[in-house]
């Protein structure tokens, strides 16, 4: 019977007669029954097909479209019928049923025709056929029309299609049931007006000013209370009730953002969801500028976000509506930017304003943290290359605010700072003094308009008390003269302490009495004397016109607390006009930030590893612990400077990431510090020094399989006082494995993980452009060959080998014979003469050995080539790298740095 279901190849094209053809409900039903009856017993199926967003395909390439589509399906259908003898039928719009044999190869079969026809009617739409099953057999006393049904509830099932279709089982019957008591509370939900918004802010992560909020739907339910979305709106969506929903939020946003406008509140931008549906069923552009004139609103402050997937699956609808919010002059932002398949190819086709960061690409563990950070890393420094502003969201743990820090996203959105709230508690938050500023997404991040919401008659009074509220929660107030430095103390608060500071004239001065009588807190020293640099400080200034603020910790009333220090610069600052408005504020949100702060002090800002400067605490500190022993684990990476050098800064942070997380995975109930740009450290209490030795051979084994290395000192002390010492000897420990490793086979190992990551590295185009630049001079030719092929790969190629290039026949023996031949003196060219014996070159260099050899050019220049392999295992074996450099390149670290 399955030779029988292969269709014509003819059948898909449009036949004018099709739909006229088939059965209709009523004819379909009896067919099925009097079928069914006929052949009682054997395995059959009713299936039902729905084409998915078939009603949006129809809104974009009109109906005539769509009715060919109709009338291909609806061909292979009756060939389908008249080839097995079963019925088929049509049920209105895109719904179809059949009678199918209950065998998986076959209803594949079907199955598979009829998704290419579909396939072959697609364009921007994604669209897909939906099938569901009902087995006869499973229900021997249901009617035609129950079979029917049943297979239609399978069809919209949610759960994963197995094999490409849903089979109907009973607790699908009761989902559906469950669902239409939702959809039925959910309508009277919408006419009585139970639904409302929360407001999630979105912030600053350095200084906690919020730049906007994102309106979030909530369904106050009469009986069950708060019903989060995610319980109700796939339903409105599916059902398209969810255009209802959105015009009543947008409105209601709308509403709340006037009355803060006419109260004098303070304002940042709200963005609302707009989904598919919507634009789809409604003019969203004009429905915003509507909106916005109803009541009286700036559009920058209503902004819409649209989640990428939306974007990839409907691109040129959702381009115009962009399009439609930007003549409007609304802003747009992709959501869930990462979580789609397409995500820099929506960068390329749309126009949107900014973007955010899909969660997930934040949610990282130990073992993906290093790849996670290099693409969020990636990510972010794109973003700003497009001059698109980036938000985090889904922000929920200190590590995850230093790691975006880091890579230069400042702006986040998720738990960890705010969850979404009432609006009563977002206007309160809003009330407070670090949110006056409000985010304009047209223009820089850092560029804020400032409002003033007061009339002129009121301007003066309200200027006088607004000053002296300002004035009663500042700690200093002052006036910098940023060309001369001279310094006038208007207001300081008696609490800070430093006797004369308040008559400094002069900033510099000031500056260094604060720090000389440790008014600021003597780690944040070094930080505060280069924040307020007059010169630094000038510069910024005077270049972009817009306020400087810094945060460092200040003693206030014998206490340090968390202080913002701003510089507002006059209007039209300039040389000519060189004032700012120096304010110390105590920072309102000090407790919120203080788990924050306290990371950010204690770890590491690359690896999230605990840092040296909580390293030399806990030395004091464990001193006085009750552990009975403690093992001391020094750990230096070889190689890092060379990577850095050779590879870039980028290539040496991965290799310390996978360094870390090796660490993390191996001493996952030890303390590990980096201590220093290439060096760790590991302390391990109340353990056997054996079973850290262990741990050590199963890092460096790890290690090695990534062509990594690393030199380790291991020191034991029972004597917790003594913790120092044993840190010493530890160290020196290390240094002797270091020593000891490079006299073995350190600088040739070397070379050839180098070798191999600068291949790689070329040949993925990282780093390209600084390889290039840095070792170009040096290396005058890097070649990959094939010992097998005889064929490479150029790396770098100079003019005179490539002229060679051009005429050997792709050979790269015959490149190396011309070579000798024509550019190396007569002298040497005897001692280049192994080189062309492939089989001595295989010999050595997968034996671990590196093939050496000096010589001179005709023009009297000393060179060096070298061939070493591009990898010991894997397809690459018989692959070798092979460089050319002049006489004083060194390929090896040079011997005072590897004593180091």
């Amino acid at each position: 019977m399955f030779e029988e279901l292969k269709l014509n190849e003819n059948v898909g094209a449009p036949q004018p007669d099709a739909l006229a053809q088939i059965a209709r409900k009523d004819d379909f039903l009896q067919q099925l029954q009097e079928f069914l009856a006929q052949h009682k017993g054997e395995n059959w199926c009713v299936a039902a097909i729905d084409i998915e967003h078939f009603k949006l395909y129809t809104e974009l390439y009109g109906s005539q479209q769509a009715h060919s589509l109709l009338l291909s399906l609806t061909a292979l259908l009756l060939e389908h019928s008249k080839a097995t003898g079963s019925p088929v039928g049509y049920l209105g719009s895109d719904d179809f049923v059949l009678c199918l044999p209950d065998d998986k190869e076959q209803q594949l079969a079907i199955i598979s025709h009829l998704q290419t026809c579909v396939n072959d009617y697609r364009q921007g739409v994604t669209s897909f056929l939906s099938f569901g099953v009902c087995p006869v057999a499973e229900h021997p006393d249901a009617d035609a029309q129950t079979l029917c049904s049943y297979a239609q509830i399978a069809s919209v099932d949610p759960s994963p299609a197995v094999g490409g279709m849903h089979r109907f089982t009973p607790a699908m019957l009761s989902r559906l049931k469950k669902q239409r008591q939702l959809l039925s509370e959910l309508e009277l939900a919408l006419k009585n007006h139970e639904f409302c918004f929360f407001l999630q802010p979105k912030c600053n992560s350095m200084t906690r000013a919020i730049v906007g909020m994102e309106a979030l739907v909530r369904w106050n339910h009469p009986t069950r209370g708060c019903v989060p979305p995610a319980e109700f709106m796939p339903l409105l969506e599916s059902t398209g009730l969810v255009t209802q929903l959105d015009q009543y939020i947008w409105e209601s946003v709308c509403k709340t953002l006037h009355k803060w406008q006419e109260s004098g509140s303070n304002l940042v931008p709200v963005s609302v969801n707009v989904s598919v549906v919507d634009i789809v069923n409604l003019d969203v552009p004009q429905i915003f500028s509507n909106l916005v004139e109803k009541y009286q609103l700036e559009p920058k402050l209503l902004l819409a976000e649209i989640t990428e997937t939306m974007l990839a699956e409907n691109a040129s609808l959702m381009e115009n509506t962009i399009q439609g919010l930007h003549r409007k002059g609304f802003s747009v932002m992709m959501d869930d930017f990462g979580s789609g398949y397409s995500s820099l190819n929506m960068l390329k086709d749309t126009n949107v304003d900014a973007i955010k960061l899909d969660m997930k690409l934040i949610d990282m563990n130990q073992q993906n943290r290093s790849k996670g950070v290099q693409i969020v890393e990636s990510v972010v420094d794109m973003a700003h290359r497009l001059n698109l502003p980036i938000i985090a969201e889904g922000v929920e743990t200190p590590e995850q605010v230093s790691m975006l820090q880091a890579a230069d996203c400042l702006y986040t959105q998720g738990y960890y700072f705010y969850k979404p709230m009432p609006v009563e508690n977002a206007e309160a938050l809003l009330a407070q003094p670090n949110s006056e500023d409000y985010w304009d997404m047209r223009r820089d991040l850092m560029r804020r308009d400032r409002r003033v919401p007061i009339s002129n008659s009121e301007q003066t009074a309200l200027a006088l008390q607004a000053y002296q509220i300002f004035a009663d929660n500042v700690l200093e107030l002052s006036l910098l003269n940023l060309s001369t430095g001279e310094y006038r103390v208007i207001k300081r608060d008696p609490r800070l302490p430093g006797a004369g500071s308040d008559t400094e004239e002069d900033f510099a001065a000031y500056c260094e009495r604060m720090v000389t009588n440790k008014v600021i807190h003597p780690d944040d020293a070094e930080m505060f004397t280069d924040q307020t640099d007059l010169e630094t400080l000038r510069s910024a200034v005077f270049s972009t016109q817009q306020p400087e603020a810094y945060r460092f910790r200040k003693n206030v009333s014998g206490q340090f607390v968390w202080i913002t220090m701003e510089f507002l610069p006059c209007r039209n600052c300039c040389a000519q006009n060189p004032w700012a408005t120096v304010v110390v504020r105590e920072d309102a949100q000090a407790d919120h930030l203080s788990e924050e702060l306290d990371f950010s002090y204690s770890h590491d800002t690359l690896t999230g590893l605990l840092n040296r400067s909580l390293f030399e605490t806990d030395l004091r500190t464990l001193q006085s612990s009750e552990y009975d022993s403690m093992v001391c684990t020094y750990i230096d990476v070889v190689g890092l400077h060379e990577i850095n050098n050779h590879l870039g800064h980028r290539s040496g942070d991965a290799m310390l990431c996978c360094i870390s997380n090796a660490a993390r995975k191996f001493f996952a109930s030890s303390r590990i510090y980096r201590i220093g740009g290439d060096e760790f450290v590991i302390l391990t209490p109340n353990q056997p020094p054996y079973s850290v030795w262990v741990s050590v051979d199963r890092m460096r084994a790890f290690l090695r399989e990534k062509e990594y290395e690393i030199s380790v000192g291991i020191q034991n002390t029972n004597d917790l006082h003594r913790l120092d010492d044993a840190m010493n000897q530890a160290e020196a420990a290390m240094r002797q494995d270091k020593q000891a490793y490079y006299a073995r086979n350190g600088q040739e190992r070397q070379l050839r993980g180098l070798n191999e990551k600068l291949e790689q590295t070329l040949t993925e185009k990282r780093d390209a452009e600084h390889f290039l630049r840095v070792l170009a001079p040096k290396y005058q030719s890097v070649f990959v060959v094939d010992l097998k092929t005889d064929r490479m790969r150029g790396v770098i190629v100079p003019d005179y080998f490539q002229k060679i290039l051009d005429v050997s026949g792709g050979s790269y023996i015959a490149v190396l014979q011309q070579y000798r031949d024509t550019l190396v003196e007569p002298a040497c060219r005897e001692s280049l003469a192994d080189l062309l014996d492939y089989n001595y070159i295989r010999s050595k260099v997968l034996t671990g050995d590196i093939v050496e050899r000096t010589y001179k050019k005709t023009d009297g220049t000393t060179f060096c080539v070298k061939v070493t392999p591009y990898s010991k295992s894997g397809t690459h074996i018989d692959e070798t790298i092979w460089i050319f450099s002049c006489e004083d390149a060194a390929l090896t670290p040079p011997p005072d740095e590897i004593s180091d």
